[in-house]
């Protein structure tokens, strides 16, 4: 299994819930995901699946996610000026697209500029340089088992100066940082439809998959199953 943000594709089928699937990434300031997410052709074939060559019905569709993307980013409080410029400029341009294909294109790069901005209002550059080097470590090894005397020996650190580094900043355990980001993770395999339970799991290194199910409710208020229905469900209205 490759790690997560090297070889997103692996991991996605190519469906109707690309959308979706690029809303999650931009909750958690994911422009990276995004951008690597299948090459330009299956892109354009999975535009045509969707959409044939119906523009109205694209702009429809675009333009409810864009709304979507704007709410994401009105609640992790990015600054309402950088979300208005975002906005506008996207509208502007979504004028002179004149076919479904151009508009999804757009819509990749608009969701990539509100994933950058959630990521930058998170993870401002007040962040300290030991945190930064943790945050990026965790999501390129997020498939491996992470224990803090194998992150602490990667950064060149002492356990201690981490444990304390990222308790100051964060408001949490190493532990607990290192959680949060695994059921990102598993979120965003949820919302896709590729793989089943037992798969997600044991990807991200659970011992079982009711472990798992008690690690994701305590963080999301939901088991993996309900959070799974309720994409469906967003789906099937959109």
């Amino acid at each position: 299994m490759e790690n997560f943000g090297i070889h997103v594709p692996a991991y996605f089928d190519f469906d109707n819930n690309i959308f979706h699937f690029w809303l999650e990434c931009v909750r958690q300031g994911r422009g990276d995901i995004i951008r690597d997410y299948c090459d330009e052709e299956e892109k354009r074939a999975l535009c045509s699946r969707i959409f044939m060559e119906d523009r109205a019905y694209a702009l429809r569709v675009c333009m409810v996610v864009w709304v979507e993307a704007v709410k994401i980013a009105e609640k992790v409080d990015v600054p309402n000026a950088a979300v208005d410029k975002a906005f506008e400029a996207c509208f502007i341009r979504s004028q002179e697209a004149s076919t479904p294909w151009m508009l999804v294109k757009l819509s990749e790069e608009y969701l990539m500029d509100f994933a950058g901005l959630i990521n930058k209002t998170i993870y401002d550059d007040t962040s300290s340089p030991i945190f930064m080097k943790f945050r990026k470590y965790i999501k390129s090894h997020i498939c491996e088992s992470l224990s803090i005397e194998d992150i602490a020996d990667a950064l060149c650190i002492s356990k201690s100066h981490l444990s304390h580094t990222i308790k100051k900043e964060t408001g949490e355990t190493v532990h607990g940082w290192i959680m949060r980001e695994k059921i990102d993770f598993a979120r965003l395999m949820l919302s896709k439809k590729t793989y089943c339970m037992n798969e997600i799991w044991s990807v991200l290194g659970f011992c079982s998959q009711s472990h798992f199910a008690k690690c994701f409710r305590q963080i999301t208020g939901m088991t993996p199953s309900q959070f799974r229905m309720n994409t469906a469900l967003s789906d099937a209205q959109a």
